[in-house]
């Protein structure tokens, strides 16, 4: 059964048990995340990190011929100041006070949707759910309904709380339903000569990398719904299959896509990596039978990669990599074939989907430092002073005070990843990262946490949910 048929979207917890709190090691997290459930935890203590509404927001301001309202106090209006360098998009906040959560805030979105569409008039308004909200339970559905045909404009609500998920890329899913539900078209004749590429959190870099093989090799596409247009994502039901950059943060999409109207799921892991990368092509040239041509496509640029890559670059090196788990076995296997030790690894969940990840992770040491945790610095802290890491690894912004620990940061956010390109572009930033650890006298810089903490365990603050 298709999940549209829904009112909105389940949450990760619910709908794929998503664990969020762990510490421990890989043996401790396969041997907890193997049956038919997933035993839920609890931090007693945790730091500010990312949730489904930054999420959400985070996508839907990629995305062209929009405009988005920000529903809630004037705090989440730093929802769009974090990402207010980028003109390419649209956006104001209601500002709701004291008052509007006792009586109601109808009057301030009205007024906020009217505004948005006399001065933009864009194709679609989304109005971005807030904690604020979601508790007084304001009726924002009659909002839509009266204004969609006084103003003859798309009007759709995103249904984010703010505190019901621990999982940040439920704010993916929300916004994914909401999609399907209300922009893609339902009807479906024929099918159209190009390829979803599905991406979510991923820099321009990243999908400019993808979308240079894709060119490559001939194959029309488009990306949606990051980077995309709202005719872009209209057409999405059209397309002849679908490809994901990110699995666990776009399957919801491609699988919908495929169950609801009919378009073929090509999966495959993240293209990271050689073995990624070419597992990411492979798979789309057996779907489109064009395996010749990309073979010799990877033949040419794989010569020319591995004339100069050095086996040895990260010999005695310990390394800790933090990322999306679908992308942590390319990653941690891309360091290994370059002779670094991964120490440990740390991602924001563990459910019933990406848990497989863990399976292709069978070339590392049981005894691997794991972390999972949203955001969790001082957990990632007291790991690096106990495995004395000397490079950190991370596809999440924010991680800046770590190199108070002694380490030097990798932050993939700043550079291509992905593709061939990405196996270049990495490699020289380990090759950068080890001339600072070589000639940074002044890499050991004072931590920010105190000794006494970081002599306590790693999971001093993970306990088990007592239900």
């Amino acid at each position: 059964m298709s999940f549209l048929e829904e009112r909105k979207a389940l949450t990760r917890e619910k709908r794929l048990m998503s664990l969020s709190h762990f510490n421990g090691n890989l043996e401790g997290l396969i041997d907890e995340t193997s049956g038919t459930e997933i035993k839920q935890r609890i931090r007693t203590f945790t730091q500010i990190h990312r949730d489904e509404t930054i999420a959400a927001f985070d996508v839907l301001s990629k995305i062209e011929d929009a405009f988005i309202i920000i529903n809630g106090a004037i705090g989440c209006g730093s929802l769009g100041l974090a990402v207010d360098d980028d003109k390419s998009f649209n956006w104001i906040a209601t500002d709701l006070n004291e008052r509007d959560t006792i009586l109601g805030g109808d009057d301030k979105l009205r007024e906020a949707v009217e505004r948005a569409y006399e001065e933009h008039h864009p194709k679609v308004i989304f109005i971005i759910g807030t904690p604020v909200v979601a508790i007084n339970n304001d009726d924002i559905n009659s909002v839509i309904l009266e204004l969609e045909d006084e103003l003859g404009v798309s009007i759709i609500s995103i249904y984010t709380d703010g505190f019901k998920s621990k999982t940040p890329v439920t704010g993916y899913d929300i916004v994914t339903h909401s999609l399907l539900k209300y922009v893609v078209k339902k009807e479906v004749t024929d099918r159209d000569d190009f390829i979803n590429i599905i991406s979510f959190s991923e820099g321009l870099q990243d999908v400019v990398e993808i979308s240079k093989i894709f060119k490559a090799l001939n194959i029309k596409f488009q990306v949606i719904p990051r980077f995309s247009s709202i005719e872009e994502i209209k057409k999405a039901s059209l397309a002849r299959a679908s490809v994901v950059l990110n699995p666990e943060e776009g399957e919801y999409l491609a699988k919908e896509l495929e169950e609801v109207f009919g378009v073929p799921y090509i999966s495959s892991e993240a293209p990271i990596g050689f073995r990624g990368t070419k597992n990411f092509i492979l798979k789309l040239a057996n779907f489109l039978r064009i395996e010749d041509d990309a073979i010799a496509y990877i033949d040419e640029i794989e010569n020319e990669l591995t004339a100069n890559f050095n086996n040895d670059l990260l010999t005695d090196k310990k390394i800790f990599v933090d990322a999306p788990l679908s992308k942590i076995p390319a990653l941690t296997r891309y360091i290994t074939n370059l002779g670094g030790e991964v120490v440990g690894f740390g991602s924001p969940f563990v459910d019933l989907e990406n848990r497989k990840q863990l399976k292709r992770l069978d070339f590392l040491k049981n005894s691997v430092s794991t972390i999972i945790g949203n955001g969790q610095l001082f957990e990632k802290a007291n790991e690096i002073s106990k495995d004395q890491v000397d490079i950190f690894v991370t596809d999440f912004e924010g991680y800046e005070d770590l190199g108070h620990e002694g380490v030097v940061i990798v932050n993939l956010r700043k550079q291509t990843s992905y593709g061939f390109a990405g196996v270049d572009k990495l490699s020289k930033a380990f090759t950068k990262a080890i001339r600072v650890l070589e000639n940074d006298k002044k890499i050991q810089k004072e931590s920010i946490y105190k000794p006494s903490w970081k002599k306590r365990s790693g999971n001093w603050y993970v306990k088990q949910e007592v239900s």
